[in-house]
């Protein structure tokens, strides 16, 4: 089971804090995306952006 965490286990940046981060994917009824343990704000999957792209 810990494979399949890795495996949904991306890093990313926060478009509202702006740090970076490495979360498991989220999956709910507001769709997919990652809460930021920084701000603890919801980040589509979407939006939260590669840690290159800041």
């Amino acid at each position: 089971m810990a494979d399949a965490a890795a495996q949904s286990s991306r890093p990313a940046v926060c478009p509202h804090c702006g740090k970076e981060f490495e979360a498991e994917l989220l999956v709910g009824a507001s769709g997919a995306g990652f809460k930021c343990p920084h701000c603890r704000l919801f980040v589509p999957a979407d939006r939260a952006g590669e840690p290159d792209d800041a």
